[in-house]
């Protein structure tokens, strides 16, 4: 039986900036790098800007951000009795993240030993601080793999309440077959009730904080980006 499995339409979305967190999942030099072992070239090469351009925009309207790393440890179970790639090592620079997405000094990393960002991390206690609250929180989340990690983490945030976007256009596998399965997934009875199919370019964020509204987003050289004259709603 031949599957036809196509990219969901993108919703059109407003958020309140002041309930509204960014995830960036995973962006390291292991895999979003020329030089990585397990680099996926031009699938996550569009992705970079695009996740730069919406974490500017995040932050430009009062909305939060955090990243998540994925490290391992030589003597993971994974590697020892799975015998899984060996990568992403702790300490090493696989797992650092690549320039254009390190995370700024006020952007907390949850530090992760497995695919799943709420597995014996720091997650929930995160969370917690950012008052970013099970019924009320939008999270949005974006980053690699589509299909492992990011899939993991946007399970983690519906089964525990949370509104979820995925912004279609941030998020990338090697192959863009895993990308439609898990697309694919979000669609379903499981899913669809609180993950919503979305694009960067189709988020809008209400700033409830006056000083976001002065908050002027850049693209890194302290000169006004495009983010902050409504490329991204």
């Amino acid at each position: 039986m031949l599957v036809d499995i196509s990219y969901p339409d993108p919703a059109r979305v407003e958020l309140d900036a002041s309930k509204t967190l960014l995830i960036i999942v995973d962006m390291e030099n292991c895999s979003a790098h020329p030089n990585g072992p397990q680099y996926m070239g031009e699938p996550v090469e569009k992705i970079i800007p695009r996740i730069a351009q919406l974490r500017n925009y995040v932050r430009a309207h009062g909305g939060r951000v955090l990243h998540t790393q994925s490290v391992r440890r030589r003597d993971a179970l994974e590697f020892t009795l799975f015998h899984n790639v060996v990568r992403k090592l702790e300490g090493s620079w696989d797992a650092e993240f690549i320039d254009a997405l390190k995370p700024a000094a006020d952007e907390p990393v949850v530090v992760k030993y497995t695919h799943d960002c709420f597995y014996q991390t720091d997650m929930e206690q995160w969370l917690k601080r950012l008052e970013i609250r099970p019924g009320d929180g939008r999270v949005i989340v974006t980053g690699i793999a589509s299909r492992g990690c990011v899939q993991c983490a946007v399970t983690g945030f519906s089964i525990r309440d949370y509104y979820v976007y995925v912004p279609m256009d941030c998020t990338a596998a090697k192959d863009e077959t895993e990308t439609l399965l898990s697309f694919s997934l979000y669609r379903g009875f499981g899913y669809r009730y609180n993950v919503t199919m979305t694009q960067s370019d189709m988020i809008t964020l209400a700033s409830t904080d006056a000083t976001a509204h002065s908050s002027a987003a850049t693209d890194g050289s302290g000169r006004m980006s495009e983010v902050g004259i409504g490329v991204i709603r």
